[in-house]
Protein backbone atom coordinates (compact mmCIF):
# COMPACT_ATOMS: atom_id res chain seq x y z
CA UNK A 1 0.00 0.00 0.00
CA UNK A 2 1.32 3.37 -0.96
CA UNK A 3 1.97 6.14 1.79
CA UNK A 4 0.22 8.97 0.83
CA UNK A 5 -1.64 12.14 2.01
CA UNK A 6 -5.45 11.61 1.97
CA UNK A 7 -5.76 15.13 0.49
CA UNK A 8 -2.57 13.83 -1.76
CA UNK A 9 -3.60 14.12 -5.55
CA UNK A 10 -2.51 10.53 -5.77
CA UNK A 11 -6.27 9.95 -4.42
CA UNK A 12 -8.88 9.46 -7.49
CA UNK A 13 -11.07 11.34 -5.01
CA UNK A 14 -8.84 14.41 -5.13
CA UNK A 15 -9.19 15.43 -8.69
CA UNK A 16 -12.39 17.55 -9.00
CA UNK A 17 -12.67 19.89 -12.47
CA UNK A 18 -10.61 22.75 -12.32
CA UNK A 19 -11.85 26.08 -11.99
CA UNK A 20 -15.49 24.92 -9.99
CA UNK A 21 -16.89 25.56 -6.29
CA UNK A 22 -17.12 21.97 -5.43
CA UNK A 23 -17.28 22.90 -1.99
CA UNK A 24 -18.82 20.27 0.90
CA UNK A 25 -19.29 20.22 4.35
CA UNK A 26 -16.95 18.48 6.56
CA UNK A 27 -16.77 16.63 10.76
CA UNK A 28 -14.96 19.40 12.66
CA UNK A 29 -13.27 16.64 13.75
CA UNK A 30 -11.35 16.97 11.35
CA UNK A 31 -10.57 20.57 10.82
CA UNK A 32 -6.70 19.92 10.88
CA UNK A 33 -5.37 16.87 8.94
CA UNK A 34 -1.64 16.14 9.31
CA UNK A 35 -0.03 13.68 7.14
CA UNK A 36 3.35 12.30 6.33
CA UNK A 37 4.94 15.74 5.20
CA UNK A 38 4.07 17.19 9.05
CA UNK A 39 7.78 17.65 10.21
CA UNK A 40 9.48 18.75 6.71
CA UNK A 41 6.78 21.67 6.55
CA UNK A 42 6.29 22.80 9.85
CA UNK A 43 9.96 23.47 10.10
CA UNK A 44 9.58 24.87 6.86
CA UNK A 45 7.53 27.40 7.56
CA UNK A 46 9.77 28.17 10.87
CA UNK A 47 12.40 29.59 8.58
CA UNK A 48 10.12 31.45 6.20
CA UNK A 49 8.38 33.12 9.20
CA UNK A 50 12.06 33.67 11.04
CA UNK A 51 14.06 35.33 7.56
CA UNK A 52 11.21 36.53 5.44
CA UNK A 53 8.20 37.46 7.84
CA UNK A 54 7.27 40.40 5.49
CA UNK A 55 6.77 37.83 2.78
CA UNK A 56 4.49 35.58 4.86
CA UNK A 57 2.75 37.28 7.23
CA UNK A 58 0.73 40.86 6.85
CA UNK A 59 -2.24 42.11 9.53
CA UNK A 60 -4.66 44.87 9.60
CA UNK A 61 -3.84 46.54 12.75
CA UNK A 62 -7.39 45.58 14.37
CA UNK A 63 -7.24 41.88 13.56
CA UNK A 64 -5.07 40.91 16.62
CA UNK A 65 -8.69 39.50 18.29
CA UNK A 66 -9.36 37.41 15.57
CA UNK A 67 -5.62 36.08 15.62
CA UNK A 68 -5.82 35.03 18.75
CA UNK A 69 -9.16 33.81 18.59
CA UNK A 70 -7.42 30.98 15.97
CA UNK A 71 -4.88 30.58 17.80
CA UNK A 72 -7.15 30.04 21.18
CA UNK A 73 -9.10 27.38 19.06
CA UNK A 74 -6.10 25.51 17.62
CA UNK A 75 -4.59 25.22 20.83
CA UNK A 76 -7.17 23.60 22.56
CA UNK A 77 -8.41 21.83 19.70
CA UNK A 78 -4.74 19.91 18.54
CA UNK A 79 -4.00 18.04 22.05
CA UNK A 80 -7.01 16.75 22.24
CA UNK A 81 -7.60 15.45 18.61
CA UNK A 82 -3.51 14.72 18.52
CA UNK A 83 -2.22 14.17 20.95
CA UNK A 84 0.73 12.18 20.17
CA UNK A 85 1.53 15.33 17.66
CA UNK A 86 0.80 18.59 19.96
CA UNK A 87 1.45 19.26 23.59
CA UNK A 88 0.37 22.49 25.41
CA UNK A 89 1.00 22.73 29.07
CA UNK A 90 3.21 25.38 30.98
CA UNK A 91 2.61 28.59 28.52
CA UNK A 92 4.26 26.75 25.64
CA UNK A 93 2.95 24.59 22.72
CA UNK A 94 5.23 21.50 20.96
CA UNK A 95 4.89 20.09 17.98
CA UNK A 96 5.87 16.55 19.44
CA UNK A 97 7.57 14.47 16.31
CA UNK A 98 9.08 17.80 15.07
CA UNK A 99 10.87 18.51 17.88
CA UNK A 100 9.48 22.43 18.00
CA UNK A 101 8.57 24.41 21.18
CA UNK A 102 7.41 27.59 21.34
CA UNK A 103 6.22 29.95 24.38
CA UNK A 104 2.89 31.33 23.51
CA UNK A 105 3.40 34.86 25.13
CA UNK A 106 6.21 35.52 22.83
CA UNK A 107 3.65 35.93 19.73
CA UNK A 108 0.96 38.19 21.68
CA UNK A 109 1.51 40.92 18.89
CA UNK A 110 0.91 37.93 16.06
CA UNK A 111 -0.56 35.07 17.23
CA UNK A 112 -1.94 33.94 13.71
CA UNK A 113 1.88 33.52 12.77
CA UNK A 114 1.99 31.17 15.64
CA UNK A 115 -0.72 29.67 14.95
CA UNK A 116 0.51 28.69 11.32
CA UNK A 117 3.98 27.78 12.30
CA UNK A 118 1.88 25.00 14.23
CA UNK A 119 0.16 23.32 11.14
CA UNK A 120 0.88 22.17 7.64
CA UNK A 121 -2.22 24.72 6.87
CA UNK A 122 -1.84 27.93 5.86
CA UNK A 123 -4.04 30.54 7.59
CA UNK A 124 -5.88 33.81 6.26
CA UNK A 125 -8.65 35.06 7.71
CA UNK A 126 -11.18 36.98 5.87
CA UNK A 127 -13.31 40.37 7.54
CA UNK A 128 -16.78 41.83 6.06
CA UNK A 129 -16.43 45.56 4.59
CA UNK A 130 -18.13 47.70 1.95
CA UNK A 131 -16.52 45.63 -0.85
CA UNK A 132 -17.65 42.32 1.01
CA UNK A 133 -15.19 39.90 2.22
CA UNK A 134 -11.42 41.08 2.55
CA UNK A 135 -8.12 39.33 3.16
CA UNK A 136 -7.69 40.98 6.39
CA UNK A 137 -4.96 39.04 7.73
CA UNK A 138 -2.89 36.15 7.00
CA UNK A 139 -0.43 33.74 7.43
CA UNK A 140 1.03 32.33 4.12
CA UNK A 141 4.16 30.47 3.48
CA UNK A 142 3.09 28.13 0.82
CA UNK A 143 0.97 29.97 -1.80
CA UNK A 144 0.51 28.69 -5.50
CA UNK A 145 1.82 31.09 -7.62
CA UNK A 146 -0.17 34.35 -5.84
CA UNK A 147 1.83 36.80 -3.51
CA UNK A 148 0.01 37.22 -0.13
CA UNK A 149 1.22 41.05 -0.10
CA UNK A 150 -0.98 41.56 -3.32
CA UNK A 151 -4.00 40.14 -2.65
CA UNK A 152 -3.85 42.05 1.54
CA UNK A 153 -6.72 43.98 2.01
CA UNK A 154 -8.48 42.90 -1.15
CA UNK A 155 -12.20 41.50 -1.48
CA UNK A 156 -12.10 38.05 -2.52
CA UNK A 157 -13.74 39.49 -6.25
CA UNK A 158 -10.64 41.01 -6.24
CA UNK A 159 -8.00 38.73 -5.34
CA UNK A 160 -10.11 35.39 -7.70
CA UNK A 161 -10.06 38.37 -10.57
CA UNK A 162 -7.45 36.30 -12.22
CA UNK A 163 -9.48 32.77 -12.01
CA UNK A 164 -11.30 31.84 -15.14
CA UNK A 165 -14.71 31.94 -14.66
CA UNK A 166 -14.45 33.90 -10.62
CA UNK A 167 -13.92 37.50 -11.61
CA UNK A 168 -17.00 39.64 -10.38
CA UNK A 169 -20.09 39.57 -11.58
CA UNK A 170 -19.43 36.01 -12.86
CA UNK A 171 -21.59 33.39 -11.79
CA UNK A 172 -19.37 30.94 -9.81
CA UNK A 173 -17.95 34.81 -7.96
CA UNK A 174 -21.42 35.34 -7.24
CA UNK A 175 -21.67 31.53 -5.66
CA UNK A 176 -19.06 32.37 -3.59
CA UNK A 177 -19.57 35.85 -2.23
CA UNK A 178 -23.07 33.59 -0.93
CA UNK A 179 -21.32 30.57 0.62
CA UNK A 180 -19.37 33.46 2.93
CA UNK A 181 -22.26 35.44 3.84
CA UNK A 182 -24.55 32.13 4.75
CA UNK A 183 -21.41 30.21 6.08
CA UNK A 184 -22.23 29.02 9.68
CA UNK A 185 -20.26 28.34 12.80
CA UNK A 186 -21.25 24.80 13.18
CA UNK A 187 -20.84 23.96 9.87
CA UNK A 188 -17.27 24.82 8.00
CA UNK A 189 -17.07 23.30 4.28
CA UNK A 190 -13.97 22.25 2.50
CA UNK A 191 -12.90 22.00 -1.25
CA UNK A 192 -10.06 20.31 -3.21
CA UNK A 193 -7.85 21.56 -5.73
CA UNK A 194 -4.90 20.28 -7.80
CA UNK A 195 -2.40 21.65 -10.41
CA UNK A 196 0.81 20.07 -12.08
CA UNK A 197 4.11 22.09 -11.19
CA UNK A 198 7.45 21.72 -12.81
CA UNK A 199 9.11 21.95 -9.44
CA UNK A 200 7.96 20.92 -5.98
CA UNK A 201 8.86 24.05 -4.14
CA UNK A 202 6.33 24.47 -1.32
CA UNK A 203 7.01 27.96 -1.55
CA UNK A 204 5.82 29.57 -4.75
CA UNK A 205 5.51 32.95 -4.51
CA UNK A 206 5.15 33.84 -7.95
CA UNK A 207 2.36 35.84 -10.66
CA UNK A 208 0.49 33.39 -13.10
CA UNK A 209 1.59 35.63 -16.05
CA UNK A 210 5.25 35.35 -14.56
CA UNK A 211 5.26 31.26 -14.48
CA UNK A 212 6.56 29.37 -17.51
CA UNK A 213 5.94 25.86 -16.47
CA UNK A 214 6.77 23.46 -19.23
CA UNK A 215 8.61 25.89 -21.40
CA UNK A 216 11.37 24.01 -23.72
CA UNK A 217 9.72 20.46 -22.75
CA UNK A 218 8.95 18.03 -25.42
CA UNK A 219 8.15 14.91 -23.89
CA UNK A 220 7.60 13.37 -19.89
CA UNK A 221 5.46 16.57 -19.39
CA UNK A 222 4.10 15.03 -16.34
CA UNK A 223 6.14 12.22 -15.48
CA UNK A 224 9.20 14.57 -14.84
CA UNK A 225 6.82 17.19 -13.14
CA UNK A 226 4.81 17.58 -9.49
CA UNK A 227 0.84 17.22 -8.68
CA UNK A 228 0.41 19.92 -6.38
CA UNK A 229 -2.85 19.49 -3.83
CA UNK A 230 -4.65 21.98 -1.88
CA UNK A 231 -6.98 21.11 0.88
CA UNK A 232 -9.00 24.14 1.67
CA UNK A 233 -11.54 25.03 5.04
CA UNK A 234 -14.00 27.47 5.46
CA UNK A 235 -15.35 28.23 9.11
CA UNK A 236 -17.19 31.11 10.70
CA UNK A 237 -15.15 31.99 13.50
CA UNK A 238 -17.72 32.49 16.64
CA UNK A 239 -16.59 35.34 18.43
CA UNK A 240 -15.34 37.90 15.76
CA UNK A 241 -17.51 36.73 12.81
CA UNK A 242 -14.72 36.36 10.39
CA UNK A 243 -13.91 34.17 8.37
CA UNK A 244 -11.21 31.89 8.58
CA UNK A 245 -9.67 29.91 5.71
CA UNK A 246 -7.32 26.97 5.48
CA UNK A 247 -4.82 25.93 3.17
CA UNK A 248 -2.56 22.58 3.51
CA UNK A 249 -0.61 21.87 0.24
CA UNK A 250 0.70 18.32 -0.76
CA UNK A 251 3.10 18.04 -3.32
CA UNK A 252 4.22 14.25 -4.47
CA UNK A 253 6.06 13.47 -7.35
CA UNK A 254 4.53 12.72 -10.58
CA UNK A 255 6.09 9.21 -11.12
CA UNK A 256 4.68 8.25 -8.28
CA UNK A 257 1.97 7.49 -10.71
CA UNK A 258 4.39 4.38 -12.09
CA UNK A 259 3.65 2.30 -9.28
CA UNK A 260 0.01 3.48 -8.20
CA UNK A 261 -2.42 0.60 -8.02
CA UNK A 262 -4.79 2.98 -9.72
CA UNK A 263 -2.81 5.00 -11.87
CA UNK A 264 -4.95 4.27 -14.83
CA UNK A 265 -7.89 5.69 -13.19
CA UNK A 266 -5.72 8.48 -12.06
CA UNK A 267 -4.26 9.41 -15.37
CA UNK A 268 -7.62 9.22 -17.28
CA UNK A 269 -8.74 11.78 -14.84
CA UNK A 270 -6.38 13.79 -15.39
CA UNK A 271 -6.06 13.51 -18.77
CA UNK A 272 -10.18 14.85 -19.21
CA UNK A 273 -9.47 17.30 -17.03
CA UNK A 274 -7.03 18.75 -19.10
CA UNK A 275 -8.49 17.50 -22.35
CA UNK A 276 -11.36 19.79 -21.59
CA UNK A 277 -9.78 23.15 -20.63
CA UNK A 278 -10.67 26.46 -22.62
CA UNK A 279 -7.73 28.90 -23.83
CA UNK A 280 -8.54 30.73 -20.56
CA UNK A 281 -7.99 27.72 -18.19
CA UNK A 282 -4.86 26.46 -19.79
CA UNK A 283 -2.86 30.05 -19.56
CA UNK A 284 -3.87 29.95 -15.91
CA UNK A 285 -2.81 26.45 -15.27
CA UNK A 286 0.71 27.41 -17.58
CA UNK A 287 0.01 25.11 -19.92
CA UNK A 288 -1.01 26.72 -23.06
CA UNK A 289 0.70 25.21 -26.10
CA UNK A 290 0.90 21.55 -24.38
CA UNK A 291 -2.56 20.58 -23.79
CA UNK A 292 -1.88 17.96 -26.84
CA UNK A 293 1.46 16.40 -25.32
CA UNK A 294 0.17 16.44 -22.08
CA UNK A 295 -3.12 14.08 -23.33
CA UNK A 296 -1.43 11.99 -25.15
CA UNK A 297 1.19 11.41 -22.32
CA UNK A 298 -1.81 11.18 -19.93
CA UNK A 299 -3.67 9.07 -22.65
CA UNK A 300 -0.17 6.63 -22.65
CA UNK A 301 -0.39 6.14 -19.10
CA UNK A 302 -4.07 5.36 -18.25
CA UNK A 303 -3.92 2.92 -21.27
CA UNK A 304 -0.37 0.91 -20.49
Amino acid sequence: MMQVSPHSALNPDRLPRPFTVGLKAFDPVNWIVPDLHLVDQVREKAGHFDHRRDVVFVAEADMLEAQAEVLEMLLGYLPERYPELWRVADGEVTIVPAGLTYRVDEFAGRPLELACRLIQDDLVIMRKGEGGYRIAAGAVCFPSTWILAEKFGKPIADVHASVPGFQRGSRSGALVDRIFENLKVEAPVERCNWTIFEVPDLHHPKRHFEHQRFEGKTERLVLDSFLRAERQTLRRLPSSGDVLFTIQIIVDPATELLKHPQRAEIAATLKGHVESMNADELAYKGITGYQDMMVAELEQLAQS
